[in-house]
C-alpha cells in the first residue's frame, strides 16, 4: 500500500496512451462504389415522388348506383278496361303506330247451356229491340204526315163549305128583302081593302121563313168556322205532338244503344291506340289471358328521346349536382367488350321516392329495403351503342349501372382526413 501511494502519477491518461499505441495502423476509410451513388438517387428520385404525389395527387370517390332508361316522355301503358281473353293481335313488337291504329281485340264472352253464347244472344235480342223501335219511329213520321193531310183536307172542305154557305146567306138576304117589300105592299093594301087579312097573313108568314132561313143559314157557317178553327189548332199542335212522342222513341232508343253497346264492350271490343308511337313490351298473347292489373302492351310517344333513371340512397346523392358527367354501363352490352358511355346529370329529385314503387332489384340495391332513395335522371349523349361495327339502337327499361363523381380530394387530404375531422377544417 505504501509503495503504490508513492509512485509518481502518469503525465497522459490512459485512453491517450492507448491510442497512440494503436495509431500506426493508420484510418480506415470506405470508398463508395459508382452503384451506391445511382441506388441512392433512385431512392431519392423515388421518395421525392411519392412525397409529390402524396402532395399533388387527386382522388375521386364515385358512387355506383343502378337505374334504367325511360323515354323522357313516359311510356304509354295500354291496359284491358275488363278482364277476357285476347282474340287477335293486330300489331306486333316494334310496329310504328297512329292514334286510333286497332291494336288487339278483346273478348269476354261467356257460355250458356240454354242460351250458348250469352253475351251474343243478348246482343241479338237487344238489336231486335231497336230495330222495332226504329220501325215505330218511322211509323210515327208516316202517321204524322197521314194526320196532317187529313186535316188539312178537311180544313180545306170546311173552308169550301163555309164560302158556300156565303152564298146562300147571300142569296137568302136577297129573297128576304124581297120578302119584306112585298110585305110592305101587301101591307099597305090590306090597310086600303084590296086584300083580306088572310093574305096579309101569308105574305107576313114567308118574310118569317125566309129570315128563319137565312138565319139557320148563318148559324150552320158559324159551326163550320168554329170547326174549321178547331181543326186548325189541332194541326198546329199535331207536330208538337208527334214530336213528343218521337222524342220518346228516342230516348228509349237511346237507353236501347247504351245497353247495347255495354254487351257489345263486354263481349267483344277492339282497343286502339292512344297515341302515335312505337309499340314496345307486348305482353299480350294470341288466346291468352288478360286481366286489368298487368299491361297489355306498352307505347313509346313518338319524337321521344331516351334517359337513363338513376335511384340512390341519401348517402349516395348528397354531392350530385346536375351538369356532372356520369360514366355508364349497359347491361345488354358488357362494358368489358363495348366499352363505357357518356352522360350529363339533367335533375336530382328534391324528394324521396318509396322503394315499393321500384323495381325489387332497385328497391334492395343499397341493402335496406326499407331506404328511401332519390332519383337522378341522367341526359344521354347517345341514343345507339356502337357494336360489332353497327350502331344498336337502345331500348326503354335497359338495366344500367353508372358512376358519378361525389367529391375530388388531394390524397394528402385523404390520408390526414382523421385530423382534418379532429381540427374541422384543411389549413393549406
Amino acid at each position: 500500500m505504501a509503495e503504490n501511494a508513492l509512485q509518481p502519477a502518469p503525465l497522459f491518461r490512459t485512453e491517450v496512451t492507448v491510442h497512440r499505441q494503436a495509431q500506426w495502423l493508420g484510418t480506415v476509410l470506405l470508398t463508395p462504389r459508382p452503384s451506391h451513388r445511382w441506388v441512392s438517387m433512385v431512392a431519392v428520385a423515388i421518395a421525392a415522388a411519392i412525397i409529390a404525389l402524396v402532395w399533388s395527387g387527386h382522388f375521386t370517390r364515385t358512387a355506383r348506383i343502378g337505374g334504367w332508361l325511360v323515354p323522357d316522355a313516359g311510356v304509354v301503358r295500354v291496359f284491358a278496361p275488363h278482364a277476357g281473353v285476347v282474340t287477335s293481335l293486330h300489331v306486333k313488337e316494334g310496329a310504328e303506330i297512329r292514334k286510333g291504329t286497332p291494336l288487339l281485340t278483346l273478348s269476354a264472352e261467356t257460355q250458356s247451356a240454354a242460351l250458348g253464347a250469352t253475351q251474343a244472344e243478348i246482343a241479338r235480342r237487344l238489336a231486335e229491340r231497336r230495330r222495332i223501335l226504329h220501325a215505330e219511329r218511322r211509323q210515327q213520321e208516316r202517321l204524322l204526315a197521314q194526320q196532317q193531310r187529313a186535316l188539312a183536307n178537311r180544313i180545306a172542305a170546311l173552308r169550301a163549305e163555309e164560302e158556300y154557305a156565303g152564298h146562300e146567306i147571300a142569296l137568302l138576304r136577297s129573297r128576304v128583302g124581297i120578302a119584306e117589300r112585298a110585305e110592305a105592299m101587301h101591307s099597305k093594301l090590306a090597310r086600303q081593302g084590296f086584300i083580306s087579312d088572310l093574305r096579309l097573313q101569308q105574305v107576313e108568314s114567308e118574310t118569317l121563313e125566309q129570315k128563319a132561313r137565312a138565319g139557320a143559314l148563318e148559324r150552320s157557317r158559324l159551326g163550320l168556322a168554329r170547326e174549321r178553327l178547331a181543326l186548325q189548332s189541332e194541326l198546329q199542335d199535331l207536330p208538337l205532338k208527334a214530336q213528343k212522342e218521337i222524342a220518346a222513341l228516342e230516348h228509349s232508343l237511346a237507353a236501347l244503344e247504351q245497353e247495347l253497346a255495354s254487351t257489345e264492350s263486354r263481349r267483344e271490343i277492339v282497343i286502339s291506340a292512344p297515341q302515335d308511337g312505337t309499340v314496345t313490351a307486348v305482353l299480350a298473347e294470341l288466346g291468352g289471358h288478360a286481366g286489368t292489373a298487368v299491361p297489355l302492351l306498352s307505347i313509346v310517344p313518338a319524337g321521344t328521346q331516351l334517359e337513363a333513371h338513376l335511384y340512390g340512397p341519401s348517402r349516395a346523392v348528397g354531392f350530385v349536382q346536375p351538369g356532372q358527367r356520369v360514366q355508364i354501363r349497359y347491361q345488354a352490352y358488357p362494358y368489358q367488350k363495348f366499352g363505357h358511355y357518356e352522360g350529363t346529370v339533367a335533375s336530382v329529385s328534391r324528394s324521396t321516392v318509396n322503394p315499393a314503387e321500384l323495381p325489387a332489384q332497385f328497391a334492395t340495391q343499397g341493402g335496406n329495403a326499407a331506404e328511401p332513395v332519390y332519383r337522378i335522371t341522367v341526359r344521354l349523349d347517345s341514343q345507339a351503342v356502337r357494336a360489332y361495327g353497327a350502331a344498336m339502337s337502345l331500348q326503354p327499361g335497359m338495366q344500367l349501372e353508372a358512376d358519378i363523381a361525389l367529391e375530388k380530394r388531394r390524397l394528402i387530404e385523404w390520408a390526414l382526413d382523421p385530423l382534418f375531422t379532429l381540427t374541422g377544417k384543411w389549413q393549406g
